[in-house]
């Protein structure tokens, strides 16, 4: 059996745990730059607002219910979800980090275990030492698991949050009362094509011949059907394999014409790319520059360009990745136009100790390698972006509009929580 351990509204939980106040209220989390609500705790979704709503459009929603509004403090979520996944490590051996909210647990071989009690005491433990509620759903197949992590969440009083899918006749009974759009790998395309031929729930959709699904969706959707059906087509992912590509982007709080302004904000985020691919080991053979203007402004011009550059050699040196990135803004940069996004990614990882050289190009990386070292070194002792290239602006403007921030808490000691007695 596997299992499903889910935070419950998660970004939301968090930032309740310092503020125990906001125990019974709304409260909601926006995303980057304050533009849209990506968690909302119940009392927010009973008062209709929906994932996804822009903070500008539920304005008077949130001043008319005194709804309590947080920025996204990822640092702080990211923190807590690790806490979590260390008691879930006492109650469980083998553990895959789905994401930052979910982790799914191997429970083969626990069979002298009542999984009910033993989850239960897991959730409570969770409750007790973070102040996070969580729901369990636990089932043959890690899909089915995604279905019993609903039933639970969804019937908390019932099933006391934790639900478990252990037989024929509670597949049938979970799969009917589940809808096929809420099916994990399910997309809205592939929910409206089947809905035109009836088909509505998970159930419905089991009952298709395997030839047809595969026929449809290829062998992915030949796995999830399968796996509805509570036959297992994937183990637990243990290992953390390096990342096939980075990338750094963001909405600018402010638009701008500028090319100097942009010069500096993708000389930054090529900066953050090389800083992530010396912390796996890694060089890039590829790096991307792309900016665009503001989508939700059509009455101003809109323009949106990219390219792609291959680096002579493959290299993780901010000081080459930076200025290679400028070459390739200055190819797609055009003025007079206000744009609002801009983005780097790199790819065509390589081993930093595997990478192939060209005879007939200077190899900066090797040059630029005792420099990284350093810079990594001191910003890890003296805090994050405390040296810099100085391509990079030193005063930190353009920072994400951040303005419902919460405090760390629990990774920096400036800004701990003070208890007065």
């Amino acid at each position: 059996m596997f299992g499903l351990i889910d935070g419950n509204n998660f970004y939301a939980s968090c930032e309740r745990i310092f503020r125990p106040d906001l125990r019974t209220k709304p409260v909601i989390v926006l995303s980057n730059n304050d533009g849209c609500a990506i968690a909302r705790s119940n009392e927010a979704k009973a008062l209709g607002i929906k994932m996804g709503a822009p903070a500008f459009q539920i304005a008077d929603l949130i001043k008319e219910n005194n709804v309590a509004v947080f920025s996204a403090n990822f640092v702080l979520y990211g923190d807590i979800s690790n806490r979590i996944t260390n008691i879930c490590r006492r109650y469980c051996q083998d553990i895959e980090v789905y994401s930052i909210d979910e982790s799914f647990l191997d429970f083969h071989g626990y069979n002298y275990l009542d999984l009910q009690t033993h989850c239960e005491e897991l959730r409570e433990v969770v409750l007790k030492g973070l102040d996070i509620p969580t729901s369990i759903g636990i089932a043959p197949t890690k899909t089915l698991c995604k279905v019993a992590n609903k039933i639970a969440k969804k019937f908390p009083e019932k099933t006391k949050s934790v639900y478990i899918i252990d037989s024929p006749e509670k597949i049938k009974k979970a799969l009917k009362w589940f809808p096929l759009e809420d099916v994990w790998g399910i997309g809205r395309r592939y929910n409206e094509r089947f809905s035109k031929i009836g088909i509505k729930t998970a159930w419905d959709f089991t009952q298709l011949p395997e030839a047809y699904v595969q026929k449809e969706m290829g062998i992915f959707g030949l796995r999830m059907h399968k796996e509805l059906r509570g036959i297992p087509q994937y183990d637990l992912t243990t290992e953390r394999k390096p990342k096939k590509g980075i990338a750094t982007t963001r909405t600018f709080d402010k638009r701008t014409s500028e090319m100097e302004d942009l010069e500096e904000r993708i000389s930054t985020f090529a900066y953050k790319c090389s800083e992530k691919l010396r912390k796996q080991n890694s060089c890039c053979r590829y790096i991307t520059v792309w900016i665009t203007t503001d989508r939700h402004k059509p009455d101003l011009k809109q323009y949106s360009n990219s390219i792609t550059l291959t680096l002579p050699n493959p290299s993780n040196s901010a000081i080459e990745l930076s200025k290679t990135a400028s070459k390739g803004l200055k190819k797609i940069f055009l003025p007079h136009f206000q744009y609002k996004k801009a983005g780097v990614m790199v790819t065509e990882f390589v081993p930093d100790t595997e990478r192939m050289t060209s005879l007939f190009d200077e190899d900066l990386h090797e040059k630029h390698k005792p420099i990284m070292k350093v810079i990594d070194n001191m910003n890890r002792r003296l805090g994050s972006d405390k040296i810099k290239l100085g391509s990079m602006d030193i005063q930190r403007t353009w920072k994400m509009n951040q303005k419902n921030l919460s405090p760390r808490y629990t990774t920096d000691l400036k800004q701990i929580i003070k208890v007065k007695s």
